[in-house]
């Protein structure tokens, strides 16, 4: 096997903003009157399009409902986040080998660049897919094949994505790429398995090994 890129997720697979996600979907739901939602119902459905998630319970309402999101997620987009332990360490190995970078991502360009901007996790990254680059998303392949399109590659194959959601796995499984999960995911493992990944990172460290792997 060849590995040419990685192509990464950004919620819960490289910062962990799942937490301020919930809280705005929270935040959300009970400004408008809405039945009450678990944590755990909101993180399954956390790498579809907020648009997707919303409007398939409250079509009539979702415009003002997601605006509501968006105006508390942004107001602490820069101080309601962490890097996951290991992740600035891995990047900066990944760069040293020399393998490309990039970012597919069901998250608004505005959002996610204020983050990583602010993380400086920004230099890894030679690519940047944003749920505004496409008119289908997660589970469709779309977003990664764009990604691998900017990248200057065509073969999917040689080329892992790695994420925390089911609907990353099944994007990757659906565009012929390479699959990889996170072992710090939120989202229930026992389900992530299920869907049968190529690779299980339980630690950043794991990447860097499976590299080394794939390039010898």
């Amino acid at each position: 096997m060849q590995l040419d890129a990685i192509l990464f997720d950004f919620d819960g697979t490289l910062c962990d903003t799942i937490p301020l996600i919930v809280e705005s979907y929270q935040y959300m739901y009970k400004l408008h009157n809405k039945r009450y939602h678990t944590d755990e119902e909101i993180i399954a459905g956390i790498g579809l399009p907020l648009e997707t998630v919303i409007g398939e319970e409250y079509p009539e309402e979702m415009p003002k409902m997601l605006q509501s999101y968006l105006d508390h997620n942004y107001k602490y987009t820069t101080t309601h986040y962490g890097i996951f332990l290991g992740i600035a360490p891995m990047l900066e190995k990944i760069k040293k080998l020399n393998v490309p970078m990039g970012i597919v991502t069901a998250k608004r360009y505005d959002n996610i660049i204020v983050t990583l901007q602010h993380s400086g996790l920004d230099q890894y990254f030679d690519i940047l897919v944003s749920k505004n680059d496409t008119d289908k998303h997660k589970p469709d392949p779309t977003p990664l094949l764009l990604g691998m399109e900017k990248m200057g590659y065509t073969n999917p194959k040689n080329i892992i994505y790695v994420g925390d959601a089911i609907f990353d796995v099944q994007a990757a499984k659906n565009g012929k790429f390479m699959s990889a999960i996170v072992g710090w995911a939120q989202s229930d493992h026992q389900r992530l398995r299920q869907e049968k990944p190529d690779f299980w990172i339980e630690k950043p460290e794991d990447l860097i090994n499976i590299i080394l792997d794939l390039q010898n």
